[in-house]
């Protein structure tokens, strides 16, 4: 049986996920994250993965995670420009 979060201990959880985060420790941060469902939390580890580490892949699953509508459309607009241009290299 799933355990459910009471508001309390979801609130503990993001605060000690902010702590990993601040402290670099973003696979545990992004644990947590996933679990409490933390938008907030996953889109700045999904721009971890973005911008600082250069994983579109990772970072657009996080970005799934949080529904973050604008960094979706904009990832996979730019996936879709990549596929044409190789299309297009063989013509």
């Amino acid at each position: 049986m799933e355990k459910v979060l009471t508001p309390k201990e979801r609130i503990l959880l993001i605060r000690k996920g902010n702590e990993l985060l601040n402290d670099g420790d973003i696979e545990k941060a992004e644990k947590i994250f996933v679990t409490t469902a933390y938008k907030d939390g996953l889109i700045r580890i999904g721009d971890y993965y973005y911008f600082d580490q250069k994983n579109v892949f990772k970072a657009l699953n996080l970005y799934l995670e949080a529904k973050y509508e604008k960094r979706i459309r904009e990832l996979t607009e730019r996936m879709a420009l990549v596929l044409k241009n190789w299309l297009n290299e063989g013509n």
